[in-house]
């Protein structure tokens, strides 16, 4: 998987956008799982429909992770870049929480570059998850629409949830 200059430069500037924007939001759990009563966001549940078994590729990830130097907060990144629809709005897709990831992860698509206009947000998905199909908040557009996808790895800590790593993508929505 060859990543040229330009993308990664877009990929990183992505990222200090979305950190600076603050679009993740923690909640309170206590140690039973429940949600306590506060100010804050809800807690971000697990996708159970269109959840699938990921696709094995541990060994693409692995190769992916020596080539990086296996830094901890990497994330074992595991999709396919394009995505298909006949109405703009349900999509056939692959965007996976790989086997290798200790966290569980969740996604959000935005269909500009400054994070302004979500597509998708979806709940957790365990290591070893996948969606096969996504329903976008909008349709886009005949023709092909470049999304930009965040993957946000969640912890919990002292019983609340937190960002533990988080990494940019951009995939290629296509409407026939």
């Amino acid at each position: 998987m060859k990543v040229s200059v330009r993308r990664w430069t877009a990929l990183l500037t992505i990222a200090a956008l979305l950190m600076m924007a603050g679009c993740a939001k923690r909640e309170v759990v206590d140690s039973s799982g429940e949600t306590q009563a506060s100010n804050r966001s809800l807690v971000i549940g697990y996708a159970e429909d269109g959840v699938v078994v990921a696709q094995n590729e541990r060994d693409f990830s692995r190769s992916l992770f020596d080539a990086m130097g296996e830094a901890e907060d990497s994330i074992a990144l595991e999709y396919q870049n394009d995505a298909f629809s006949n109405d703009g709005v349900h999509f056939s897709c692959y965007i996976a929480n790989s086997l290798d990831n200790p966290y569980d992860m969740f996604i959000q698509v935005f269909a500009d570059e400054n994070f302004q206009d979500e597509l998708f947000l979806s709940q957790l998905l365990r290591p070893g998850q996948a969606f096969e199909r996504l329903e976008l908040n909008h349709a886009l557009p005949s023709g092909v629409t470049t999304v930009y996808v965040a993957l946000t790895q969640v912890e919990v800590v002292d019983g609340q949830q937190m960002i533990h790593a988080q990494t940019f993508v951009t995939m290629d929505f296509t409407v026939y």
